[in-house]
């Protein structure tokens, strides 16, 4: 569950202390102690560690790292740490499908089987299908092999045969449905078109033209790879644990490759131009085709304005890019924590580059609540077809003395209070709120997610 929807993380405020104001001509130093104060309640609870960068009209405005690289030996993150980048990596992949098209070397409306002849049904699937999630060839990380298959090294090859002959879920190019394995299966055709390995040809062709020496692909699991941020999932309400350990390689394509804000912003700037990519291309990549989807991208509007932007989440790591291009403003929020928080932060940060007012979120992890109150919350919480996942079962319950959410997938989340009734749930980065009926009972609760409302009813006891 938590793989089928990092990439769709955006956007999500906890309304608490209001902030903001008219930022037109904030100073850099100004920018910083906003942005200091705003992070500081998520250091506070190791809810967020990493880097951000943001930058208007080619000016960095800030550069900071935040929190621990790695906490056993005591390195602080600094704009220099690299951090993986986990889906953020598919709009590199996206790019070297448009430089080989404009090379005449591939079309995005070839077909699958021109570079697999014998995958089943590849002669209705393009590539095309495949960068806008519209092929309907199932999600790798969803198998029940997956996660003994992700500590090994790993070929593209050897990764389509996971999913290679497993059926279809739906009719190509018939709708949206994200899958990871679209973009191994793009990484694969850039090595059989190109003739280079995956990371051998991004290096080439985009992250040494660019400048981008803190950028690669982690093909090498033994690899020693300088300022390399160590990865981290929280535990309880405000402790930390080493995530488990992946090859990346499992990732090639749709999710292996590191970098730095500070790199990234480099990137950022090279798509202003028609240094990598011709016009052409860059239009290509940046049409949302299908519910926001573009190639590599979600092309879409924050703070009435369009936003070009892509989440990452990958074990150990997260974090989200968003370039507001008619303004000329990025921000980048990178961390080796496998949190929400990067999404759960960044529209703050993209308010206040904009003067536009945001909300401070106030953690009060020393609230007591009344034992009879959090009693009332605990129970089994049913959310419906709407529910960001259909149909979730949700248990509330005690753990180790704190509040926790536990979902029928084996999903564990964590609860900070904000107040008595609302809360900060440290895996996704979400808010919940407890609502009660007139009777004084707690009727439902809202899962406050993706920039939505979700609602999930408390199944009725005797």
């Amino acid at each position: 569950m938590k793989r089928a929807i990092y990439a769709l993380l955006f956007a999500l405020l906890i309304p608490a202390t209001p902030g903001g104001g008219q930022t037109s001509s904030l100073k850099p130093a100004d920018l910083e102690a906003k942005v200091d104060a705003y992070v500081r309640p998520y250091l506070e609870i190791k809810g967020f560690s990493g880097a951000i960068l943001i930058a208007r009209k080619g000016r960095v405005l800030l550069r900071k790292g935040y929190g621990m690289a790695n906490y056993e030996l005591d390195a602080s993150n600094t704009p220099e740490t690299k951090f993986h980048l986990a889906s953020i990596s598919k709009a590199f992949t996206a790019a070297a499908i448009l430089i080989l098209e404009e090379r005449g070397l591939l079309s995005v409306s070839d077909p699958l089987s021109k570079y697999i002849p014998d995958y089943p049904e590849g002669d209705k699937i393009t590539i095309h299908h495949l960068l806008i999630h519209t092929s309907g060839v199932p999600n790798a990380n969803n198998f029940p092999d997956y996660d003994a298959k992700s500590k090994f090294p790993q070929t593209p090859a050897s990764i389509i045969e996971m999913f290679k002959n497993k059926p279809l879920t739906m009719k190509p190019g018939e709708r949206y449905s994200y899958s990871n394995s679209n973009y191994n299966l793009l990484a694969f055709i850039i090595e059989q078109v190109s003739g280079k390995k995956y990371g051998d040809f991004l290096k080439e062709n985009i992250f040494d033209p660019l400048g981008m020496k803190d950028t690669g692909h982690d093909g090498k699991a033994g690899a020693i790879v300088k300022n390399r941020a160590s990865g981290y999932a929280p535990v309880g309400a405000r402790d930390l644990e080493n995530a488990p350990w992946i090859d990346w390689t499992i990732k090639t394509g749709n999710g292996s490759l590191y970098s730095t804000v500070e790199d990234l912003y480099k990137w950022d700037r090279a798509l202003y131009t028609e240094k990598i990519l011709k016009k052409g291309a860059l239009d290509k990549m940046f049409t949302p085709y299908v519910e926001g989807a573009g190639y590599g991208w979600f092309i879409s509007r924050s703070l009435n304005r369009k936003v070009i932007r892509f989440s990452g989440r990958s074990p150990g790591f997260q974090g989200e890019i968003h370039r507001y291009v008619d303004d000329d403003v990025c921000v980048i929020v990178l961390g080796n924590n496998y949190s929400g928080a990067a999404s759960f932060m960044i529209a703050g940060l993209d308010a206040m580059v904009f003067g536009e007012p945001y909300d401070a979120t106030t953690l009060d992890t020393g609230l007591k609540i009344d034992p009879k109150v959090i009693d009332g919350y605990l129970g089994r919480y049913e959310g419906g077809a709407d529910f960001f996942i259909p149909r979730a079962s949700i248990t509330v319950e005690k753990r180790d003395g704190n509040l926790s959410l536990k979902l029928n997938t084996g999903a564990v989340g964590w609860l900070t209070p904000i107040t008595e009734s609302k809360f900060y749930e440290r895996i996704f980065g979400a808010s919940v709120t407890y609502v009660k009926d007139d009777k004084g009972k707690v009727s439902h609760m809202t899962f406050g997610f993706s920039g939505s409302e979700f609602r999930a009813n408390k199944a009725q006891t005797e």
